[in-house]
């Protein structure tokens, strides 16, 4: 997949702020604070996210990787978000806006600590950035993908009306390098209630 550039006045803010949580572009000094979301959280993360499978990694490392981070959100090449607690003492997980879909559209990933699961950090961070992408940012479709056996990840599109379009065979591999299916999910401009939870 090839990965589109957004205009400058086209890019979503470097800060968002919802009832919980503070979503913001990763800076390098939030390196210690992602370190340990991680590293307290590994087993929850590496069946699932394939970039686990080669943690843990150096404070040094990290940073690099958050300035990469930092500058691919400067470029409009990519959005990477932390999800910070609303005071930003501590690193919830990540989540970003991802335009590696195709014109007009992007996608949008996430992961929480162990400790965050189940409070629906996930789903609050999801609506806001979906409300980004088609109200803001104008774009026409969010797509949003996972595992169909990581059933917390899918009940988050679920939850906020996205569109179970289609699953995906062996299109992909585990983090242990087996066949995995990707269900994908879409949310498309226009449709009541986007980004919002279902009653």
């Amino acid at each position: 997949m090839t990965t589109a550039r957004l205009d400058a006045r086209d890019r979503p803010p470097a800060q968002l702020v919802t009832a919980r949580l503070t979503l913001r572009a990763w800076r390098p000094e939030d390196a210690p604070l992602i370190r340990e979301a991680i590293d307290s959280s590994l087993a929850h993360l590496r069946p699932w996210m394939p970039w686990a499978v080669h943690e843990p990694s150096s404070i040094e490392a990290t940073a690099a990787l958050l300035e990469k981070f930092r500058d691919d959100f400067a470029a409009g090449r990519d959005f990477h978000y932390g999800i910070f607690t609303r005071d930003e003492r501590e690193v919830l997980g990540g989540t970003g806006l991802h335009p590696r879909i195709g014109p007009g559209a992007i996608e949008i990933g996430y992961w929480l600590r162990e400790t965050a699961t189940r409070r629906g950090y996930a789903t609050e961070a999801v609506a806001r950035l979906t409300r980004v992408a088609l109200e803001e940012l104008g774009l026409v479709r969010v797509e949003i993908r996972c595992d169909p056996r990581n059933t917390a990840s899918a009940a988050v599109p679920r939850r906020l009306g996205y569109r179970h379009v289609e699953t995906l065979e062996a299109n992909a591999l585990t983090p242990a390098g087996e066949p995995r299916d990707t269900m994908v999910w879409a949310q498309t401009a226009g449709r009541g209630g986007e980004g919002r939870p279902r009653p």
